[in-house]
């Protein structure tokens, strides 16, 4: 598929670090059942990882990251650690957005064609996204943006039954069926392989400098969200 064997994903937007490596067809990876202990477990989870396969940083071809929106420290760690991989390896990075890593996951769990993210951005905020997939493509639906948790009932159909609601953010929906929801579910950096496989066919691979956390934040992205 392509010539990046060795790939290392990481996964920190929510409340578990979740790290993986794919080398060749094979996958491995390390997760932590303990929340927000990024910044303790991350660099031993890819040592670890590294030495499963007998593999150098430098022998390292690619790196994704799921850079947000999500928890304000949990992107900064897996940010941070992302970039200076492949600044001292030149190495380059996917930036992935974490809701889409969720959504997928939740595609891959439930097998729905439709995905509603919903996460709680705190605030009485919310972070939402809408995806299809299909043909192991995925296509967005609606934008990802910051919107109020009152305004929530904008942007979802109650009545869908063909789609399915995921994140910690569903318990601002009400009338909502429970087999339309689910809201224990979290982004699992092994899962990440599908959409950095579409990304390397998109090329939307870039250096290190060009990746940051993706708070959706700020006036600017509260007026786009509107």
């Amino acid at each position: 598929m392509s010539n990046f064997k060795n790939i290392l994903a990481i996964e920190t937007s929510g409340l578990f670090c979740s790290v993986a490596l794919r080398s060749g067809e094979e996958i491995k990876y390390n997760f932590t059942e303990k929340e927000n202990e990024h910044g303790l477990v991350i660099l031993d989870f890819i040592d670890d990882l590294l030495k499963r396969f007998n593999l150098e940083k430098n022998e390292l071809d690619l790196i994704a990251v799921s850079n947000g929106p999500g928890s304000f420290t949990g992107l900064r760690v897996g940010c941070s650690v992302a970039q200076a991989l492949a600044f001292a390896n030149d190495i380059p990075l996917i930036p992935l957005s974490s809701l889409a890593v969720l959504a997928h996951q939740a595609h891959s769990k439930f097998d729905m064609k439709n995905i509603f993210v919903i996460t709680n951005a705190h605030m009485k905020e919310l972070y939402i996204g809408s995806y299809q997939f299909e043909n192991e493509q995925i296509k967005i639906l609606e934008k990802e943006c910051l919107i109020s948790q009152e305004d929530l009932s904008n942007y979802v159909d109650i009545n869908s039954t063909e789609t399915l609601y995921v994140g910690n953010g569903i318990t601002f929906l009400e009338n909502i069926v429970d087999k339309n929801a689910y809201k224990n579910i979290f982004s699992h950096a092994s899962n990440m392989f599908k959409l950095i496989d579409l990304a390397i066919e998109q090329k939307s691979y870039v250096a290190a400098e060009e990746v940051s956390p993706n708070y959706l934040s700020g006036e600017e992205q509260w007026q786009k969200a509107k």
